[in-house]
């Protein structure tokens, strides 16, 4: 029987073909690399500090504990920023958040830069991270909207897989630079600033959000409405105790990770013996595993069409190569370089977290959950890239004059870094309390208990 043009059906064929059309598409892949070039900006700032923390430690007077709490401040304040960042994606979409995350990113850059105490550094980390903390969880954010919702984890394992690919390259290009070019460490901060100017420019002018995206959002109502909503947001996630679980595994597997990665991996290669320009070589390598981790990793667990079971195993697989990396770094360049290879390889199971939390929540709130998980994820990272720096700064002499701890010994750094397996251990025992994802029965409970919630915000409100 045909249908008129405007039968109900007939407008909703016309919606979800319309919706079918743009998934995946050519525009699809432009926004979503925009997205990505932003992670990549982002990740080449986080990683680049690995490689300049001892020129600006050396240039500005500051302490072992100073280098790793610079390092810590911006993990911090990008964890606590998400939880508002996953939401306001949420309310207000992808092309009116990101652009302006990306200008706070480049002049937090600037100021970074331009530092010339330990407080200039401070805040121009605040500001990096405030910007920052849009990016992954943004480009996260668009490839569920752009892409095939059954996609969404293995577009943020791609994600990652451009993020670590571009952490590696900035490293390795930064350390050329420096030890080749003879730059300094103000030159290429401001260098990663530009590319952060013109990634604010492309977002301004091509990023969009897809067809129908502004239909389903609420208009602005005010700031306290906005408010009340990011709060809901919040509430109705934070209230899943297996998302708290699944985040704290996340937080343990990426935190060993990204302390390694940026700090404590080319610092532990030069404490046993090798030069700075083959330590940073080496170290780099955490990144080129997660790279090529995430995805591999993500495509076994759609294949298995299981979740916690492979983030367990990579969990402890990731374990066994970073104790292994501890005891024999001073072997062989070579073989570290296998090991920590490995150790990146296996913390690409810490992308699976993402896609439990979305399976955790109503549908609406996919930015937020992916915020929580990645919030927990840097607040952990945060402990972890701090509490070496503390342990070594009890086992090494500080000279007044400077303010510069001496160098540890190689066993120093031995027991200082214990504290990343012994938080992975802890991580794979909490994977042995967490269930598969929920079924869709167990998801519609949950968008029940998300309008009770907003009721019970209204009615305060209105009280």
């Amino acid at each position: 029987m045909t249908e008129t043009a405007g039968h109900p059906q007939t407008e909703t064929y016309r919606s979800t073909q319309s919706q079918i059309d743009f998934r995946g598409s050519g525009r699809a892949w432009l926004n979503w690399g925009l997205g990505v070039a932003f992670v990549v900006v982002v990740f080449i700032m986080q990683s680049g500090y690995a490689i300049t923390n001892k020129s600006v430690a050396a240039d500005l007077g500051l302490s072992l504990t100073q280098v790793g709490l610079v390092g810590s401040v911006y993990t911090w304040v990008f964890a606590i920023a998400q939880f508002g960042s996953g939401s306001m994606l949420d309310r207000l979409g992808a092309r009116r958040c990101l652009p302006l995350a990306a200008a706070l990113l480049t002049v937090g850059a600037v100021v970074f830069a331009l530092a010339t105490s330990y407080w200039m550094l401070i805040a121009g980390q605040v500001l990096m991270a405030l910007g920052g903390s849009f990016g992954f969880i943004g480009a996260g954010f668009i490839g569920g909207q752009w892409f095939d919702p059954l996609k969404y984890g293995f577009m943020f394992s791609l994600v990652q897989f451009a993020a670590s690919t571009g952490a590696l390259v900035g490293q390795r290009s930064i350390s050329f630079l420096i030890e080749n070019l003879g730059l300094t460490w103000p030159v290429l901060i401001g260098g990663i600033a530009v590319l952060g100017a013109l990634v604010t420019v492309l977002m301004l002018l091509v990023l969009r959000d897809p067809p129908g995206a502004e239909e389903n959002r609420e208009g602005w109502q005010g700031l306290r409405s906005f408010i009340d909503s990011i709060l809901t947001a919040v509430s109705t996630v934070a209230s899943v105790r297996a998302g708290w679980l699944n985040a704290l595994i996340a937080g343990a597997t990426f935190g060993s990770l990204f302390a390694m990665g940026v700090v404590w991996g080319p610092r532990l290669m030069m404490a046993a013996g090798m030069p700075d320009g083959q330590a940073y070589s080496v170290g780099s390598l955490c990144w080129l595993g997660l790279a090529t981790g995430a995805p591999c990793i993500s495509w076994l667990s759609d294949r298995l069409g299981k979740l916690v079971k492979p983030m367990a195993v990579a969990c402890a697989l990731q374990l066994v190569f970073l104790g292994a990396a501890l005891i024999w770094a001073p072997v062989s360049p070579v073989l570290a370089s296998v090991l920590l290879f490995a150790f990146g390889f296996c913390a690409g199971g810490s992308m699976l977290p993402f896609a439990i939390a979305a399976k955790l929540v109503p549908g609406k709130l996919v930015g937020t959950s992916a915020a929580l998980v990645n919030a927990v994820q840097f607040i952990i990272s945060g402990m972890l890239m701090a509490l070496p720096g503390q342990i070594l700064a009890g086992a090494s002499n500080v000279v007044p004059a400077q303010n510069i701890v001496a160098e540890p010994t190689y066993g120093d750094y031995q027991v200082a870094m214990l504290v990343f397996p012994g938080a992975l251990l802890l991580a794979l025992i909490l994977s042995f309390f967490l269930h598969e994802p929920y079924s869709e029965a167990d998801r519609a409970h949950l968008e029940v208990e998300a309008n009770e919630i907003a009721a019970m915000i209204e009615k305060r409100k209105i009280g």
